[in-house]
């Protein structure tokens, strides 16, 4: 495992630490705003694999940041989307450590609704490697 990331312009030192330690989901590493989302797409890279689709870009922080754009033309029903964004939250969560510095966009694709939980966690978890070892500049 990573050291945690190095500083966090609005937060004391003890409370970023704890932001990145803590096995929590706040909005600060969420991207909320269509502003947040265009940056994003402005100038990034993708990184795909059969299951999932992340759209990257350093973001210049010292924390990760994650959007979800699943929409109804990939997967039609909510059940399907809720399912896909709680496991892209849940991976993330568990890896934010070693996405300190980029802000990541997740697509969802046709036919994931047919994909089992463990296929799908595993898949995202190898795309935050290739992630690691990609030459992204920060």
């Amino acid at each position: 495992m990573s050291a945690p990331c190095v500083s966090m312009d609005a937060l004391s030192g003890e409370q970023q630490v704890d932001l990145l330690r803590h096995q929590d989901f706040p909005k600060s590493l969420r991207l909320l705003s269509p502003n947040e989302f265009q940056f994003v797409f402005a100038d990034a890279q993708k990184f795909a694999n059969r299951h999932w689709t992340l759209i990257v870009r350093p973001n210049n922080l010292s924390i990760p940041r994650l959007g979800l754009a699943v929409s109804k033309k990939q997967l039609a029903r909510a059940v399907w989307r809720n399912r896909i964004k709680r496991i892209a939250r849940e991976a993330f969560r568990q890896h934010k450590l070693k996405l300190c510095g980029y802000d990541i966009v997740v697509l969802g694709r046709k036919g994931m609704q047919d994909i089992d939980n463990l296929t799908l966690t595993s898949s995202f978890q190898h795309l935050i490697q290739k992630i690691q070892t990609s030459n992204l500049k920060k």
